[in-house]
């Protein structure tokens, strides 16, 4: 507890600071009365000093002194009893408190020292007793977090949860891995700051959290700063731990928690580290490559591609299997994706077909060719809660990479033990404001149209959205002949696939229409 809050606390609520405020952050240890000629001897660092002022210098040279040995050995601050020995603290003990930030609070005489005694310490005990109850917390769901292996996302969860503030895992490169947002608001652009201003640099120095706060900007009235706690696997630093240190600094318990998430977070690194460099050894990089983007398009590596069976001309639906288990995979978790693959292997191998098969944390990617149905496949596995995502039908280099971005896009929609399509969950993302999907969406519907006015077809769908499928009010609106209309709707619904004849067809075409003239305006 510092002094600002004691201030607060009934007996000394009716005091007055008469100098030194800006030393008011001081915390306070202990609560000492001493009216002793030497009364620095008696005082140790923390000590909030109360006296009647019987033995405090009166003026010159020994009034100022006595503040400056005070300051100089941490007391936090001084309160004393007016008037009765004394009338105020002497105007050269002033000057010195206030030159020095160092406290000096006047009480009335008749407020009893045990009554402020008492009121300090046992809201010193509550502080504390409060710190060990946050501190075995603290230590407890960190501790969990790291044996059950539940991801840097719980890690950050726990930590901003139980510090109550915004906090950031990054790596080393500066990419987000994790995060917890206080208020909401996602916390961004803190790596990119703090290694802008250098202070990366302390932070990789040091063994213990950092903290980093910016000097104040005339274009700023707040400016945020940061703790930090590089995360390091034996001496390399593989990422960070930033937490926000705001209007209220970060304690000496918050900074020990992130230093123990740091090793909680290194822990999880490693293991991650340890499954990847397993994955890599059974040689899903293939996959992986061509899902990515990552695959090099030269002679040599289409060879062997063609040698693990994916062939350029042939089309693709990319299956992603989503576990029902926490990324990154226990020993367990592990254990059971590999059953789950072998299911997969063993149902490839009876339709005669090559394993195109990538295993990714708790994902499994499968390159399934064509005439594979990934629902009859899906039947024959013992899939439990997991769920299967499914791409459109792609070929080539660049439409194995476009099918990896649909299933991105679709794999936290997936419900557990189903199996869904890109396009399934395209029109519900529309509706639920996913930003993606509505681009996806929009040129779906009019890029076979051209996509601009002016064309017959876009001209006509707009009409159509906009007069409520109303044909006869559509046609004037055109300055055609209705026949003419109901030959357009016709092609219309071929181009954009999209059944003009049913209500959710011809709703899905108003949305689109809406969603495009957003875009133009």
């Amino acid at each position: 507890m510092n002094l600002l809050n004691a201030m607060k606390l009934d007996p000394l609520a009716g005091g007055q600071v008469v100098a030194g405020a800006k030393g008011l952050d001081r915390e306070i240890a202990w609560v000492q009365v001493v009216d002793h000629p030497d009364i620095d001897t008696w005082v140790d660092a923390g000590h909030l000093l109360l006296s009647t002022g019987y033995n405090w210098p009166r003026k010159g040279r020994k009034a100022a002194a006595i503040v400056e040995r005070l300051a100089a050995k941490g007391v936090c601050g001084v309160v004393m009893a007016v008037p009765h020995f004394v009338d105020h603290f002497p105007r050269e003990s002033l000057e010195a408190a206030t030159r020095l930030g160092f406290p000096l609070i006047e009480v009335p005489w008749d407020v009893p020292f045990s009554a402020i005694t008492q009121s300090v310490l046992r809201a010193l005990l509550d502080t504390q007793a409060e710190a060990l109850r946050r501190s075995e917390r603290i230590h407890r769901e960190l501790t969990e977090a790291a044996v059950a292996a539940d991801g840097l996302q719980e890690v950050a969860t726990v930590l901003g949860s139980v510090l109550g503030r915004d906090v950031a895992i990054v790596s080393a490169e500066g990419v987000d891995l994790a995060g917890f947002a206080a208020d909401g608001v996602p916390p961004a652009g803190w790596y990119e700051r703090l290694k802008a201003r250098g202070a990366l640099r302390a932070i990789d120095a040091g063994t213990r959290a950092v903290r980093w706060r910016p000097r104040p900007s005339r274009l700023t009235t707040t400016v945020p700063g940061v703790v930090g706690q590089a995360v390091r696997i034996r001496h390399e630093i593989a990422g960070y731990v930033l937490v926000a240190d705001g209007a209220e600094p970060a304690t000496e318990l918050d900074l020990r928690a992130i230093e123990q998430a740091g090793t909680v977070a290194a822990l999880q690194l490693s293991h991650q580290r340890a499954l990847a460099m397993q994955e890599a050894r059974m040689g899903f990089a293939l996959v992986a490559s061509l899902i990515e983007g990552s695959f090099d398009e030269k002679p040599g590596s289409f060879e062997r591609a063609a040698l693990m069976g994916w062939e350029r001309q042939r089309r693709y639906r990319l299956a992603t299997v989503l576990l029902d288990e926490p990324n990154p995979l226990t020993s367990e978790g592990f254990a059971r994706r590999e059953v789950l693959a072998s299911q997969i292997r063993a149902e490839l191998a009876r339709l005669a077909e090559p394993v195109l098969m990538s295993l990714v944390s708790n994902q499994i990617h499968l390159l399934l060719p064509e005439k594979v149905r990934p629902e009859s496949l899906w039947a024959n596995l013992a899939h439990g809660r997991s769920a299967m995502g499914i791409s459109e039908l792609h070929r080539g280099v660049a439409g194995m990479r476009a099918a990896g971005l649909e299933v991105e896009q679709i794999v936290p929609h997936l419900l557990p033990g189903r199996v869904q399509g890109f396009d399934e969950i395209l029109f519900p993302r529309v509706l639920a404001g996913d930003a993606a999907a509505r681009a996806t969406f929009v040129a779906r519907v009019f890029e076979p149209l051209e996509g601009r006015k002016g064309s017959p077809l876009m001209d006509t769908a707009i009409a159509l959205a906009e007069e409520g499928f109303h044909l006869e009010r559509a046609a004037q609106r055109l300055e055609v002949h209705i026949s003419t209309l109901r030959s357009r709707l016709a092609r219309l619904s071929e181009a954009t696939s999209l059944d003009m004849a049913t209500v959710e067809g011809r709703f899905r075409l108003q949305v689109a229409v809406r969603l495009w003239m957003l875009e133009q305006a």
